[in-house]
């Protein structure tokens, strides 16, 4: 059986559009990338790579891409207003049980390797291709760019983030909200200048991963291009709901951190912030495509999310791996392209939504400003910094029982194993197989004897036909 014709097309080549690209090539799909800007690029600082997309780099060669600039730490510690240690996480015993690691880059390097990564998988990216028209049929999509050049796609994959315009087409009255008053600032310092002019914080700040928590906010701090950088990003609540990109007053921004450690203190006094971003949810949906199923929603564009999970790209890249594989079937003729982006929305949309909220809570926790429920958390996780005295380490990572989950979530595989033990590329292929199976028994078209569905038969042996063997 030869395979099936699919040409997709993808809006948007940041790292979601980038990695669906990945993934739908390496299912047998053709795949075109319109991107707006007239150069390929991300803006931003740093990036987390845990376990559930570190996978994918790996698989992909994009770790190899990236080289020396990526970054893994030795240990991740959170701290009280009391220059206290009150979480502290092991990176090689979270690799071991994830069985993949915790990576951190700059997010212009992460994102030039996908971009490599799918050029050599053979992914034509056409970039100044602003999409401004939508226009959808029975079993295809066509969409026209600014410059009046229209394509048309069996299937149109709408990447192009929080202000996406294929989102406005399809869903004009879902629009992105502040669930929160919580506001993020962004920068990146150099070692030696940390080294140069504080060095009470180059002392703490080697090769980890910190993060300062206090009431209404918290800093954090890790290395980036191979430990030269420093990426400081900090969250704090506003009093009232930030909605928009706003300019900051420096002295305003100081002030919010005026009682923390005099270590991140000193780091918090290089850094030259201007701008306020604000951290924005979309509400959950329903649905992520038209009637047709012939244009689909990825990433940001569908379910951005605040940061205190590190999650939001992780999440768009897991959205484009699922998505290719259960297109992959498409192409061996076991789906059809409806019942494939069927599969991804019954699958995709329930974890994105899950994520968000993991998310939230997580910022709620590490913005704790009630003193009695400040107390309650850091007591909570003792087990985890037992091997400290006096800040410094007296013993390995001490062993943590059993039962033990941390309330630092972003970085504890105990609390939060469905992200961390996550495998988009499984999960898709299960949720295929149960597709299948429910859909024979409806039709009752699973043999009497083996009780084998009639479509998991087919979908296993068309492997010998598909592949030309015999």
């Amino acid at each position: 059986m030869p395979p099936v014709a699919l040409h997709a097309g993808i809006i948007g080549a940041g790292m979601g559009g980038l990695a669906a690209a990945i993934a739908l090539r390496r299912g047998g799909v053709k795949v075109t990338i319109l991107e707006a800007a007239t150069e390929l690029g991300e803006i931003g600082a740093g990036i987390q790579i845990f376990s559930n997309i570190s996978k994918y780099l790996i698989r992909w060669d994009v770790d190899e891409i990236i080289g020396e600039n990526l970054v893994q730490v030795d240990e991740v510690r959170t701290w009280g207003v009391k220059d206290e240690v009150v979480t502290r996480v092991d990176p090689k015993r979270v690799h071991k049980m994830t069985g993949f690691p915790h990576l951190i880059a700059r997010r212009d390097h992460l994102h030039a390797g996908l971009t490599e990564s799918a050029r050599r998988h053979g992914v034509e990216i056409i970039v100044g291709a602003r999409v401004q028209e939508l226009k959808y049929a029975e079993k295809s999509a066509t969409v026209t760019t600014t410059k009046g050049i229209s394509y048309t796609f069996d299937l149109v994959v709408g990447c192009d983030g929080i202000k996406s315009t294929i989102r406005q087409h399809l869903f004009p009255e879902v629009k992105p909200r502040a669930p929160s008053k919580v506001a993020a600032y962004r920068g990146v310092l150099t070692y030696d200048e940390i080294k140069a002019k504080a060095p009470e914080a180059a002392s703490i700040l080697t090769n980890t991963m910190d993060m300062w928590t206090g009431p209404n906010g918290y800093i954090m701090t890790y290395p980036l291009s191979g430990g030269k950088e420093l990426n400081v990003v900090t969250s704090f609540c506003k009093d009232y709901y930030v909605e928009k990109m706003e300019e900051v007053d420096i002295d305003e921004f100081r002030g919010y951190y005026k009682d923390y450690s005099p270590a991140i203190q000193s780091i918090i006094k290089l850094v030259n912030y201007t701008q306020r971003w604000p951290l924005l949810v979309m509400p959950p949906m329903d649905r992520w495509s038209n009637e047709a199923r012939t244009v689909v929603l990825l990433g940001d564009a569908a379910h951005c999310m605040q940061n205190h999970m590190g999650q939001g790209a992780a999440t768009a890249i897991e959205d484009g791996v699922f998505l290719g594989r259960v297109l992959s079937e498409v192409v061996r003729g076991t789906l059809t392209v409806p019942e494939a982006v069927s599969i991804y929305e019954q699958k995709r949309i329930p974890r994105a939504w899950t994520k968000q909220q993991v998310s939230l809570v997580s910022g709620e926790l590490n913005m704790c400003s009630d003193p009695k429920d400040l107390l309650k958390r850091n007591a909570s996780s003792l087990p985890e910094v037992q091997g400290l005295e006096n800040g410094e380490a007296k013993s390995q990572f001490p062993p943590l029982p059993p039962e033990y989950r941390s309330w630092q979530m972003f970085d504890s595989p105990d609390s939060v194993p469905g992200i961390f033990y996550y495998d988009a590329e499984g999960d898709a292929d299960n949720a295929v197989c149960e597709f299948l199976q429910a859909r024979d028994r409806k039709a009752g078209r699973v043999d009497e004897l083996t009780m084998v569905s009639e479509a998991l038969r087919k979908k296993w042996w068309a492997v010998v036909d598909f592949n030309g063997v015999g």
